[in-house]
């Protein structure tokens, strides 16, 4: 009887150096490193190894526990909550939400119940679903057909209108009437003045450019317009570039192409619209809004106010909530108010105090918060704001018992309520405290920021400290902060916060940057810049802050197209520190959370894999034994969450005509056939193979639980093992788990049937 722990397996066959023999079709491109290892082999240590100390992060084991999954979506799901509660989006996280059927991190936790919001268009394709929101809720302005013709006629539009305008929606809407096989959002580095920039224009494609920098609206030529509308014309493919009005265009140079948006007559429709397509989306009946009084008189109210019309669209959905009951209409109303920034600015100016004015833009910062946490950093502010206006530290007094806290939470308009926190250990509920109208958070901050110039250090100050918290949320929360605040001044927030905080080269201040991106990745004109960035942290070698902050931000940021980011990573992937190839793994693990972007990392890894580099050869292989612990799906009526790879690509290996939807170089896979060339690659690599039969052992005794992946598992396991030709290993850990005490004895006893039935296979 054997005692549970692994007994050594046979010698695997062959020369003991994997990754040696290259796959028919592989294309290296690279020249062999002098001195390099082999793939399977541990990393060196010594001078050539700065990293490899005893103290560095071992990126092996921290790709092989699957309890390093959950604590990726804790980090996943904080910076949905923190971008979340400044938006005033309660209930509504912004990010990887997932549902049955699809691809989430093991042990995540049950999803939360709220719409999905998304505040802008990611670049690459645009998911189907986005695109039929848009269109179902579209108004069209008065140009609308003038538009359309010209679209037609030139395939090339610029599209002039002012912020809130509803440039991107009137965008999305010509181009998704217009082309039938989809629409792709530009990199915003795309650079019209060169016809030959890398785009891929495919016949019936759509393609939007959301913003036109300064300097290169200013360069643009007719003649350059012309050259774009040709290669258009000869792909069969249509291009929107939307203009803000105070962008400079070079004199009368793209007249040709250029349609000025008519001014929007109709905003009560705009609203209506919006309020009938929210409702459907809520799974309601239709209803006219005439029937809600309160509503409608709101609606007159507001209507005609020249607000943008994301606001107008806002309302709409608001609505929806205020018809369900899960909204007041008088929080709506407050919002909306035509005296809203007075109350606002005279409700401030009341707060008696510096302890009350402190608590209450600690609370924007952590609205939803514990209590304690929101009262400690607001302590910490109030003494800085001392500190500011008394610089003699002996001159200062505080009295510690004058405010009471739950005096401070009232005089502040906030409330305390419950809610449930994902802990490290579990889901607990807590009492926080939170402002009674969700939009207080970002309006107090933007209020401080433009009102009080001389606070803007304060209040820096105090907000890079907090970027360094041991507390995963203050740290988020405060990078976030700093990147609504740098939506103004994003140079001087680049400069004194968020790069100083990458420079500090430790993973709290990293989740601080990335904080302080998310929302300016969010603006169509910080976009380029954000980019550009992303390029400069990047560059050298060595494992700098910056550069580990870069590939972080790669996977989090919607800047760049999957292709654009995969390419950025496979240079930073060469690489043999620990703390680089731990980013590298997780930038790529969030990319393969997304369906879309699954095929496009599964062949990107196959290429690394095969890579004559040692370090990105070694990197590959702990992307892909991280993918293959820390993905999971959870089928509908299933009895088990199965592995995330085994899921697709068993969805792939019953689809009734596979798709090669997997580039590798020249060559196109099947999803199954990417799957089991991954795998196979992990187990052939002597220094992966102890990792990867853990994984399989994994699946083995969850199979033990849900008969249903024992066949899947079988099939995919026999094509693993028939790629690296040793069949014997896994034979001889099939055996040993079955004669463990409590082991999967039926699902080994099936899985060794399976191989025996392969083997004699003609």
């Amino acid at each position: 009887m054997s005692d549970g722990r692994q007994a050594e397996p046979p010698e695997p066959p062959g020369t003991g150096q994997p990754g040696t023999e290259q796959p028919a079709g592989a294309q290296p491109a690279e020249e062999p490193e002098a001195g390099g290892q082999a793939a399977g082999e541990q990393p060196q240590t010594g001078p050539e190894h700065p990293d490899a100390d005893p103290d560095a992060p071992n990126p092996k084991a921290n790709a092989a526990d699957p309890a390093n999954a959950r604590k990726l979506h804790r980090d996943n799901r904080a910076m949905e909550d923190a971008v979340a509660a400044l938006l005033g989006e309660r209930g509504a996280g912004i990010g990887n939400v997932f549902v049955a059927n699809t691809i989430g991190l093991v042990d995540a936790g049950r999803p939360r119940a709220g719409e999905v919001h998304r505040r802008t268009v990611p670049t690459g394709p645009i998911p189907p679903e986005t695109l039929n929101s848009v269109l179902a809720a579209f108004v069209a302005p008065a140009n609308y057909r003038d538009l359309r013709q010209r679209l037609r006629e030139r395939r090339l539009v610029l599209l002039r209108a002012p912020a809130g305008w509803g440039r991107t929606a009137t965008a999305l809407n010509l181009l998704g009437v217009e082309c039938a096989d989809g629409v792709d959002k530009l990199s915003p580095d795309t650079d019209l003045r060169s016809p030959t920039a890398p785009v891929d224009l495919v016949a019936d494609h759509g393609y939007l450019l959301e913003s036109l920098e300064y300097d290169q609206a200013a360069g643009l030529t007719e003649f350059a317009l012309d050259l774009w509308a040709r290669r258009l014309a000869d792909a069969g493919a249509r291009m929107v570039v939307l203009v803000g009005t105070d962008t400079p265009l070079r004199n009368r140079e793209p007249a040709a192409y250029l349609v000025d948006g008519a001014p929007r007559t109709d905003d009560l429709a705009l609203v209506l619209s919006h309020f009938r397509v929210g409702l459907r989306d809520l799974g309601e009946p239709e209803r006219d809004l005439a029937e809600f009084p309160e509503c409608a008189d709101l609606v007159e109210e507001v209507a005609g106010r020249s607000l943008r019309a994301r606001d107008l669209a806002d309302l709409g959905r608001g609505l929806c909530l205020v018809v369900r009951g899960e909204r007041d209409v008088e929080e709506v109303r407050r919002r909306y108010a035509r005296n809203a920034e007075t109350a606002l600015r005279e409700w401030f100016r009341g707060l008696p105090d510096h302890d009350h004015r402190a608590f209450a833009i600690a609370l924007a910062v952590f609205d939803g918060m514990p209590l304690a946490t929101v009262a400690e950093a607001a302590t910490v502010l109030a003494e800085l704001i001392q500190a500011a206006e008394v610089p003699d530290a002996n001159a200062r007094t505080r009295a510690l018992f004058a405010v009471r806290t739950l005096e401070l939470v009232e005089r502040v308009e906030a409330e305390l309520t419950s809610a449930v926190e994902d802990g490290e250990f579990g889901s607990l509920t807590l009492e926080v405290v939170r402002y009674r109208d969700p939009h207080r958070t970002r309006q107090v901050l933007e209020h401080v920021w433009r009102e009080y110039t001389e606070a803007h250090r304060v209040v820096r100050r105090w907000l890079r400290e907090l970027g360094s918290s041991p507390d995963r949320q203050v740290r988020i929360r405060a990078g976030v902060a700093v990147g609504l605040l740098s939506l103004s001044e994003f140079e001087h927030a680049r400069r004194h916060v968020i790069e100083p905080w990458a420079g500090e080269n430790k993973y709290w201040e990293r989740q601080a940057v990335i904080g302080a991106l998310r929302l300016p990745a969010l603006q169509p004109e910080l976009q380029p810049l954000i980019v550009r960035m992303i390029d400069r942290w990047l560059r050298g070698k060595t494992a700098s802050g910056t550069r580990v902050a870069a590939v972080d931000a790669l996977g989090a940021l919607p800047v760049m197209t999957a292709e654009q980011v995969l390419k950025r990573l496979r240079r930073a992937a060469d690489t043999a520190s620990p703390r680089m190839v731990i980013a590298v793994a997780d930038c790529v693990t969030n990319l393969a959370l997304d369906p879309d972007r699954l095929d496009l990392v599964l062949g990107a890894l196959l290429q690394w894999s095969w890579s004559v580099k040692v370090g990105l050869r070694t990197t590959a292989l702990h992307c892909v034994l991280q993918l293959t612990v820390f993905l999971e799906a959870t089928p509908e009526g299933g009895v088990e969450p199965w592995p995330g790879l085994l899921w697709a690509a068993e969805l792939d290996r019953h689809a009734a005509a596979p798709t090669p939807r997997v580039a590798v170089g020249s060559r196109r896979l099947t999803r199954w056939e990417a799957v089991v060339a991954l795998v196979a690659r992990a187990l052939e690599a002597q220094y992966f193979m102890p990792e990867t039969f853990d994984v399989i052992h994994r699946w083995v005794k969850t199979a033990e639980r849900d008969p249903s992946q024992r066949e899947p598992l079988g099939a995919l396991l026999a094509d693993v093992v028939a790629t690296t030709g040793d069949r014997s290993a896994l034979r001889f850990y099939l055996g040993e788990w079955a004669r463990a005490r409590r082991g999967p004895t039926a699902t080994a006893t099936a899985l060794l049937a399976h191989l025996d039935r392969e083997e004699v296979r003609p």
